[in-house]
């Protein structure tokens, strides 16, 4: 019984063995596994940035939305071999960035493994126009002709924010790189085109000028017109952004720039209807502009472009007038 005891522990030991090397070659193929999973997470986080990134610029710089593509991979992790590819579609409408890496094995090289090349690809479209420009809306809206309450409020530096309290008239036509003088003209009684974002006053409608309003703002909203001629204001918050553009991006021109220059603006198209004193208008969709130059009193020297507005919402239903959505990943 003594032999029969001891062959049955041997027996037993044997198992225990195999089974101990099994168990350990399952967790040491387990770990290279986990290592390939995190390498390709690491990269397909950083080609979707940099895909949202470069469509930014679309579809007026192919160009820059490449290297800006380029530039966001790097900085989110890629080394500049890793990026196999950075193409826009023959529209303009999207950008497509690939990347690679070869990633060692580890406990994978007892079964012959030595490395595995892991790929991937994002690809990033410039979505419809926006119904909202702004942030999380948290006050009230109805129509009718009556008053929209906001919670937002005007930026606290110089081009924080776009949304500039301009009411461009909604029939102005549209067309990229026009070149146009924004007048202050009379509107309707006591109306000379500002309107209020936020709150009434001079010193209020400067900041949403200089700073831009944070939203958010939709159409179909109805804002309260800024009623009396504001000269002053005007010319001075026009004026801030273009002396901080001289800092921010010297050489930005209306159809190369940065995704930050404070020259762009983005204005609600409205329906002045000959408003009279401080009235309700219609928010009927949104134009981009940029500033050039202010002349006389408040004259602005403006083109239109196309620019995406961040922190808005896409609609298929929404007019185009230059402004589009924050890019989407489609793929």
């Amino acid at each position: 019984m003594r032999a029969n005891s001891w062959g049955s522990k041997g027996q037993t030991a044997v198992l225990f063995t195999l089974c101990l090397a099994t168990v350990l070659g399952a967790v040491a193929l387990g770990t290279d596994v986990a290592v390939m999973y995190a390498n390709w997470s690491a990269l397909q986080k950083a080609v979707d940035a940099a895909a949202l990134a470069g469509a930014s610029f679309l579809p007026n710089d192919p160009a820059t939305a490449q290297t800006t593509a380029v530039q966001y991979a790097v900085a989110n992790g890629l080394k500049q071999g890793e990026i196999t590819s950075t193409q826009v579609s023959s529209n303009d409408q999207n950008i497509t960035v690939a990347a690679s890496r070869t990633v060692p094995y580890f406990f994978g090289r007892v079964l012959g493994l030595t490395s595995q090349l892991i790929s991937v690809s994002a690809t990033a479209a410039i979505p419809y126009s926006p119904s909202t420009i702004g942030g999380a809306y948290l006050g009230t809206s109805s129509s009718g002709g009556t008053t929209s309450s906001y919670t937002g409020q005007y930026g606290s530096s110089v081009g924080q924010y776009g949304l500039v309290p301009i009411g461009l008239d909604y029939t102005t036509p549209y067309t990229y790189g026009e070149s146009m003088t924004l007048h202050e003209n009379q509107v309707g009684p006591g109306n000379w085109g500002t309107v209020e974002l936020g709150a009434p006053g001079g010193a209020i409608t400067r900041a949403n000028i200089a700073d831009g309003y944070s939203g958010p703002i939709s159409i179909g909203d109805w804002i309260n017109t800024e009623p009396g001629q504001k000269v002053g204001p005007v010319a001075q918050g026009f004026n801030d952004r273009l002396s901080a553009a001289q800092q921010a991006d010297p050489s930005g021109t209306f159809s190369s720039h940065s995704y930050n220059d404070p020259r762009i603006l983005f204005v609600p198209m409205v329906n002045w209807n000959s408003p009279n004193g401080r009235s309700g208008v219609e928010v009927m969709g949104f134009a981009a502009l940029w500033l050039d130059s202010i002349s006389g009193s408040s004259d602005l020297n403006v083109h239109f472009i196309t620019q995406v507005a961040p922190e808005s919402l896409p609609n298929a239903n929404a007019p185009y007038s230059g402004v589009r959505g924050a890019p989407i990943l489609i793929k």
